[in-house]
């Protein structure tokens, strides 16, 4: 503050206006500026210490006539430096001869003349201090709002990164003028960064431990990280901050949070001591803590939304392989409404096609032969029952048991699951051109269908869950299958079934059969073929 241009401007001026000759001393730096030339520019150190550890003017000979004389220069309560002049001679308060006609005639006026000059230079000074103050406050104004134009966009960004975390930091670290800055995130520590300034580094080899060991120091229960900061403007004044660094230091710290979720914590440290955390840098600070906050938030519900989009497009194509797209489509479209809940009764009419002549094929085959004839028949069978809006409950060993009106409803399921099994009985020839050509052999099929209320949702435990049907209807289906065995890829269906399809479908009795060991009584028709072609639903 001493060593200014103007400051030394004015003592030159002065000097040659009253032929006084002066040297300005710093306390700090020593001699900054002297009038005094040639063999009389003398080392006048001794007498400046001397100055600025005693209060108030002081004076000493100098060799034979000469005397020295000097006064502290303070800014404040604070000893700033000394101005010493020397005049070569003195006679002891008598007259001092000068060049021109200004007589000092004694101390008193030495001293007089000192102290007016001093309270010059020390109101030059305060200016000074109270000009740079403002420009220093006004260059952190612009700091500040830099920080919120540079920094303020990048934590809004949806795509909360890694690089755009260690951008932040490294933002914090040039413009608060820190020595470490960073940010730490406990539930995820990918996203955790510090950077530290090369005059940090040289004194802490490790800045992400030393981190650690701040961040173990802030309390960590609830009511503690309400108060949404943290700060240390002294280290020696906390014994527990105190023992991490010989140096003193200042260890500033907010949360990183939402409303109902604490993240972590955003920081500063600094070994400048020369001044406090301000209460615009906190401002500022928790600003950004939170714009991260929201940023980070904003980021997880983002891929939280992805993965859920992956999963539903997994789900959907696993769906599809036992749901026709038509059904998936309605189902999805829906979400929860109109879909069934755990042990809803419904109208349905279930389908199940079952091979014959396995037994002999798998004796006959390799393992791996018979499985491949399995999947063909599978495939045909199962293309035939999403085509026509009906979903594969479960595979039964050799066949196949499907559900039609369900989880969507069908205008009329029994149709539905009728043309079914006519496209299989169209396409069982397929099957058996696959498995002769390949293996040498020949089977057929069989189709029960029937229609009726049946307990349907999603029955199991929390382990293994599966969506079917159970009821008397389902065992009435299988019944009816077995008697299908009298005639090679025959459809036979229940009355129920009969009375919604017999306006379209052709359908022969087969009287009244007993069906099971419980031996209840049912009149079975086969299905001949189509009366006409059924309308579009």
């Amino acid at each position: 503050m001493l060593n200014s241009d103007q400051m030394r401007d004015f003592i030159l001026d002065l000097s040659k206006t009253s032929r006084f000759d002066f040297q300005l001393w710093s306390a700090e730096n020593g001699l900054i500026f002297s009038s005094i030339t040639g063999p009389a520019n003398e080392d006048f150190s001794a007498f400046h210490k001397k100055i600025i550890s005693c209060d108030g003017f002081q004076q000493a000979r100098f060799k034979k006539n000469g005397a020295v004389f000097g006064i502290q220069l303070r800014n404040g309560t604070d000893v700033m430096g000394s101005l010493v002049t020397y005049l070569p001679e003195f006679y002891d308060g008598k007259a001092l001869k000068k060049k021109d006609s200004t007589i000092l005639t004694n101390v008193t006026e030495v001293q007089t003349f000192l102290t007016h000059i001093a309270q010059m230079l020390e109101s030059q000074m305060s200016s000074q201090a109270e000009t740079e103050e403002m420009a220093d406050e006004l260059g952190r104004s612009f700091e500040d709002l830099y920080l919120y134009s540079k920094i303020g966009v990048q934590t809004m960004q949806l795509n909360f990164s890694e690089k755009k975390i260690y951008e932040l930091i490294e933002d914090l670290l040039e413009t608060m003028r820190a020595d470490l800055t960073f940010a730490r995130f406990i539930e995820n520590p990918e996203y955790n960064a510090e950077i530290a300034s090369a005059h940090m580094s040289a004194k802490i080899f490790d800045p992400a431990a030393f981190v650690e060991t701040l961040i173990k120091q802030l309390p960590s229960d609830e009511r503690s990280l309400k108060k949404e900061c943290y700060i240390i403007n002294d280290s020696k004044n906390d014994p527990d901050y105190q023992k991490l660094h010989p140096k003193r230091f200042r260890f500033l710290a907010v949360t990183i949070e939402t409303n109902d979720h604490h993240y972590g914590w955003m920081g500063l440290f600094s070994f400048n001591m020369n001044e406090i955390f301000r209460q615009s840098e906190l401002k500022l600070l928790k600003s950004l803590a939170s714009a991260s906050a929201m940023a980070f938030e904003n980021s997880r519900l983002y891929l939280e939304s992805l993965q859920i989009a992956k999963k539903e497009r997994y789900v959907r194509n696993i769906f599809q392989k036992y749901v026709p797209e038509a059904v998936t489509k309605k189902i999805l479209d829906r979400g929860n409404r109109d879909l069934i809940s755990l042990g809803e009764k419904r109208l349905v009419t279930l389908l199940n096609v079952d091979m014959r002549g396995y037994s002999r094929i798998s004796k006959k085959l390799q393992s791996e032969e018979v499985v491949s004839v399995l999947n063909y028949f599978f495939m045909i069978m199962g293309t035939a029952i999403l085509n026509h809006n009906g979903i594969l409950d479960k595979f039964l060993g050799d066949g196949i048991l499907a559900v039609f009106g369900a989880p969507v409803e069908s205008a009329n399921s029994s149709l539905d699951a009728t043309l079914a099994a006519l496209e299989m009985q169209e396409e069982i020839e397929k099957v058996n051109v696959f498995a002769e050509e390949n293996y040498g052999v020949y089977l057929s099929m069989g189709v029960s269908i029937n229609t009726g209320e049946v307990i349907i949702g999603n029955i199991g435990f929390e382990k293994k869950m599966e969506y079917t049907v159970i009821g008397g209807v389902v065992n009435d289906t299988f019944r009816i299958q077995d008697l299908t065995r009298e005639k090679a890829n025959s459809i036979l269906i229940s009355k129920s079934t009969n009375k919604k399809i017999q306006s379209v479908i052709s359908t022969q009795s087969r009287g009244v059969k007993t069906l099971g060991a419980n031996e209840s009584r049912m009149e079975v028709f086969e299905v001949m073929g189509l009366v006409k072609p059924p309308a579009k639903i």
